[in-house]
């Protein structure tokens, strides 16, 4: 049986083929429901990682169920193969393998693993398909001002005197189809600067501070901060929720949690958390500090901190929040596609009324 090891783990490759293309976390999540019944169902760990690999032999996933097959048959504990896979397996996800192991409950907590994962994904699959109209009308809206601006504008040049109008009726016009003018001989210097400001914001993303600013900014705006509250609050409780009851003291709970989390702000409550339970204070009064917390999941983790059923009041909290995302989404959906038609709108009829005042303006210099 394997020892537990609940250090923090070592450096994982950033090298090699697996972290270059690896498998899919959907194709991870399958992968553990699977092993998780053939081992409820008795097949030995060896055999159901022979029959995984050939399921998945010519698939992503394939190299990384054979390199661990290879590191079971050399005597390496199942915690300790995953581990050694580079990034493919989370930390929480070998941190339970491990307590599993050491338990001998390894097909219910592969169980819970799936549950879990399952989960998250479905509710980010459901924020994504969302998106998605909104995305497209933006797409659209940007397709048709670029065209306009690109292809329309220019046209313009022909029906305008050579000289400005007296009145400036034509200035705006005239500003446009300039800035038309320099779009087109400066298209790719502009195709640069842009490419250069997403790989310049993928640079500062990475800066912590940089991540809490926009989270802080974020979580204020009307209509999309409800949901990012929601739904980061539902994954959060729900990890802790999966560690504890998988027997992981809170103290490592909350570390794990803090380390997974992409809400720099959670991972600052969840850092004061673990610094008021190792100094034997309330863990609670940390979340009491943050106003994005809501005052249920303070008497919920109250509730399981008197009681000693932390799991259950984590996973209580899980399903309210999940809920919570969804009515948040359903009532940012309905704010933001009337909003994105008015922008579109703005845009495209700016454009129409411009083109139509100069026109109306050279009409007026020949009655």
């Amino acid at each position: 049986m394997a020892k537990l090891d609940i250090r923090t783990p070592p450096q994982r490759r950033l090298g090699g083929l697996l972290d270059k293309a690896g498998p899919t976390p959907d194709e991870i999540t399958l992968f553990t429901q699977e092993l998780s019944w053939m081992i409820a169902a008795g097949v030995p760990l060896g055999r159901a990682f022979d029959l995984l690999s050939a399921e998945a032999a010519d698939g992503r996933l394939g190299p990384v169920l054979r390199a661990i097959r290879a590191r079971l048959r050399a005597g390496s504990g199942l915690a300790d193969a995953m581990r050694q896979q580079g990034t493919v397996f989370p930390e929480t996800y070998l941190r339970l393998v491990a307590l599993a192991e050491v338990s001998g409950t390894l097909p219910l907590v592969l169980n819970r693993i799936h549950a879990g994962r399952a989960q998250a994904q479905a509710l980010r699959r459901k924020v994504g398909s969302a998106l998605v109209y909104p995305s497209f009308l933006l797409l659209v809206a940007f397709a048709a001002i670029t065209l306009i601006g690109l292809a329309v504008v220019p046209q313009m040049r022909a029906i305008l005197p050579p000289e400005p109008l007296a009145g400036g009726g034509d200035q705006a016009i005239r500003r446009l189809i300039g800035l038309s003018d320099w779009l087109r001989a400066n298209k790719l210097s502009v195709l640069f600067v842009g490419i250069g400001g997403v790989l310049l914001g993928r640079i500062l993303l990475a800066r912590p501070a940089i991540r809490l600013a926009i989270s802080n900014i974020s979580v204020r705006l009307p209509g999309v901060g409800p949901v990012l509250i929601a739904a980061r609050l539902s994954e959060m409780t729900r990890t802790m929720a999966m560690l504890t009851e998988a027997g992981l003291p809170f103290a490592e709970a909350l570390r794990l949690t803090r380390r997974t989390t992409t809400a720099p702000r959670l991972a600052r409550t969840l850092e004061r958390m673990e610094a008021a339970l190792r100094s034997g204070q309330d863990v609670t009064m940390a979340l009491r500090d943050d106003t994005t917390i809501p005052p249920l999941l303070v008497s919920l983790l109250k509730v399981g901190q008197e009681t000693g059923n932390m799991g259950q009041s984590l996973r209580q909290a899980a399903e309210v929040f999940e809920e919570k995302t969804r009515i948040a989404l359903e009532r940012a959906l309905t704010l933001m596609e009337p909003a994105i038609i008015l922008v579109i709108s703005a845009g495209v009829g700016s454009l129409i009324y411009l083109v139509i005042g100069a026109l109306m303006s050279v009409n007026d210099l020949f009655l």
